[in-house]
């Protein structure tokens, strides 16, 4: 084929057009990307203020945690004093250990014995210590 029975032909053809109102279309087309931008601004904006929360919701639950495992070691320090205490107390006099294994120890506290089942031992006087 040449060109110029080409050119023939396409002219022949029925031209396009334009359906009603599509130039009013393009137009607010045009203008929307204003509005998109606008709009994701808003979109971005949610998913900052999103991501804050979320962050200070992590920080407020792990300070809860810090603090309560502080709590909880306060908690075991002061029930290890009061042990530590009881035990200083058991190895003052008037009590005395008498014995034991590794299941169990014989301690006797002199105090809760009456004074008239006999003398008291020397462990009981405190200048024997």
């Amino acid at each position: 084929m040449e060109d110029h029975s080409v050119g023939r032909l396409l002219r022949e053809l029925p031209r396009e057009t334009a359906r009603p109102g599509f130039t009013r279309r393009v137009l607010a087309r045009l203008d929307e990307p204003a509005l998109t931008i606008a709009r994701g601004a808003s979109w971005s904006h949610r998913l900052a203020m999103a991501a804050t929360t979320a962050a200070v919701a992590a920080l407020v639950v792990s300070a809860g945690v810090v603090r309560y495992e502080q709590s909880r070691e306060a908690a075991r320090t002061a029930e290890a004093r009061r042990l530590l205490q009881e035990i200083r107390a058991l190895s003052e006099p008037p009590v005395v250990y008498v014995g034991g294994d590794e299941g169990m120890d014989l301690v006797v506290d002199l105090d809760k014995l009456p004074a008239e089942d006999g003398p008291a031992p020397a462990t009981y006087r405190v200048d024997t210590f």
